[in-house]
Parts: structure tokens; C-alpha cells; sequence
């Protein structure tokens, strides 16, 4: 939920990284299927569904279409399972019409946060992952601090 755009290289073959826990093992979900909503800090602009294509190139595809500047943050919530080593895996679904319904009032409850509903979602059964910064991210910024500090030695001696 909520996702910083800006915390993501934003290219065509896209890595996002989520975690369960601060110091868990990142998962890339890139290639998670399902859907998404676009924000303009928290209001929705945009949702949309990343079966065909996956989410990563989906949300890509946003950073340079007519919705490239309206967004700033995202949620999504994915059909792909997480395996014990961090890769993502299709399950089988057998679910009846009332589980589907159910599934798809929860998911709109937790993802609109309707001031009128009391209570959260009920047959939301799902893990949340935390966003985690792309590495890459990380390392421009020890790059430029490093950029930085040579800057001031060599200006101060």
C-alpha cells in the first residue's frame, strides 16, 4: 500500500523490492501479476490490471504515457505467490463466486479506506510487504555523498 514512486529505477525491465520485515531479504516484484492503483499523494488517479504484461512493465509504461506526472505513489496487490528463497510462483485458484466477491470487497476497503466501513476487509487473507529502496537507489546516494566529501577536501585544502 501507498509505495513511493520515487523509490524505484524507473526503467523497462523494472525491479521493485518489497520486504515482510525491516531486515528481511528483499523480494523483487518486477514480474508480480495483478492490480494497481495509481495516487496523487492519496488520491486515486489511475487503476489498473497487469496480467499480460507484468506489473513492473506496467507501471513503467505510466512513468512515460499521459499519467507520467500525475502520479507520485502506488499500491498493488498481487496473484503471484512468494516461495521460501524470494521468487514469485503462479498458484492454482479454486475459489467460489462468494470467496471471489468477498476477496474483491476487502480489497477495496483496505486500498479506498472508506470513512463509512467500520471494519477492514474480512476475507482478506494476504501478506503485506513493505517497499524497500532499489539498491541502485542506495548506491548513486553513497556515490554522491562520496562525490561530495572529495569536493569539500579538495576545496578546503
Amino acid at each position: 500500500m501507498y509505495w513511493q514512486r520515487d523509490l524505484v529505477v524507473w526503467r523497462g525491465d523494472l525491479k521493485m523490492y518489497g520486504k515482510q520485515q525491516a531486515q528481511a531479504k528483499p523480494v523483487d516484484f518486477g514480474k508480480q501479476k495483478g492490480i494497481y492503483i495509481l495516487y496523487d499523494h492519496h488520491t486515486v488517479v489511475y487503476v489498473g490490471r497487469s496480467i499480460d504484461r507484468p506489473l513492473g512493465k506496467r507501471l513503467y509504461e505510466h512513468t512515460i504515457d499521459r499519467l507520467g506526472s500525475r502520479w507520485n505513489r502506488f499500491s498493488w496487490f498481487g496473484l503471484l505467490d512468494v516461495t521460501p528463497d524470494g521468487n514469485l510462483r503462479e498458484i492454482p485458484f479454486n475459489t467460489s463466486l462468494a470467496s471471489l466477491v468477498a476477496t474483491l470487497e476487502a480489497l477495496l476497503i483496505e486500498a479506498l479506506e472508506p470513512p463509512q466501513n467500520r471494519k477492514r476487509g474480512d476475507d482478506l487473507s494476504a501478506v503485506e510487504y513493505i517497499q524497500a529502496i532499489d539498491p541502485e537507489l542506495k548506491e548513486r546516494e553513497i556515490q554522491n555523498t562520496l562525490r561530495s566529501i572529495e569536493q569539500k577536501m579538495r576545496g578546503g585544502s
